[in-house]
């Protein structure tokens, strides 16, 4: 049991160079986030072609963040290693990644199917595709590859750093909703209760395939799976 809980040796000495100006940093590359997703919010109730048009300006938006993410990485002269790309059992994640999504795909959409719900369209399937692709490689650059990590010059508790990681990978999903949607803190936070376990223990999944294999491909992977199998589904 302990054996399964240990880290990978890689991803445990990388921790220990960020300093508190790589925690500090962390925090502010949570906040730009936070920003970017309320402005695409308050474009979306603003601009009608926005909201026709909320899948393409979404891609953009998350390509963004990508791109955000790694400015952040380079300009403080860090390669894309420190973030799990190119290092690391990557085989290891990518088979404990499809995997995962393997059980996804069955739980979140083969399941309905076989229950008699049909697809949405192909135009459409393919569109989430590009789009989920996009929003899983981007919540993962940012929460388990840069946040994950970086936060450790802060913090240096391992479980601490996990839980306040998990709780900033919840609150992300707040502004979009409150502002896109008119939802409140209460409509979030307790009439969806489950909803916010549910993004805890995802946090807590894919924290755990990047701190035992080095590498955020198994992260990807099935982020993308889940999120896209159960929005092919006709609802």
């Amino acid at each position: 049991m302990l054996k399964i809980l240990q880290t990978d040796i890689g991803y445990e000495s990388s921790l220990k160079q960020y300093t508190k100006r790589d925690g500090v940093l962390s925090f502010a590359l949570f906040g730009i986030m936070m920003l970017i997703y309320s402005i695409l919010a308050v474009l979306q109730i603003k601009f009608e072609f926005i909201r026709e048009n909320i899948m393409l300006v979404g891609c953009i938006f998350n390509a963004l963040m990508i791109v955000i993410t790694v400015l952040f990485i380079k300009l403080n002269k860090q390669s894309l290693e420190t973030i799990g790309l190119y290092k690391g059992k990557w085989k290891h994640s990518i088979i404990i990644g499809i995997i995962l999504a393997s059980f996804l795909f069955y739980n979140n959409c083969l399941s309905s199917l076989i229950n008699g719900s049909n697809l949405i369209s192909i135009q459409e399937i393919l569109i989430l595709l590009v789009y989920y692709l996009l929003v899983s490689v981007c919540e993962e650059f940012v929460f388990r590859g840069y946040i994950g990590t970086r936060i450790y010059g802060l913090i240096k508790k391992r479980w601490i750093a996990v839980f306040v990681v998990g709780i900033l990978f919840i609150i992300m999903h707040f502004p979009y909703r409150m502002i896109a949607y008119g939802m409140t803190l209460n409509d979030l936070a307790i009439k969806n209760f489950s909803w916010i376990i549910d993004l805890f223990i995802t946090h807590l999944v894919l924290n755990f395939i990047y701190l035992k294999t080095n590498s955020l491909y198994g992260a990807i992977i099935p982020h993308w799976m889940s999120n896209f199998a159960y929005n092919i589904i006709l609802k």
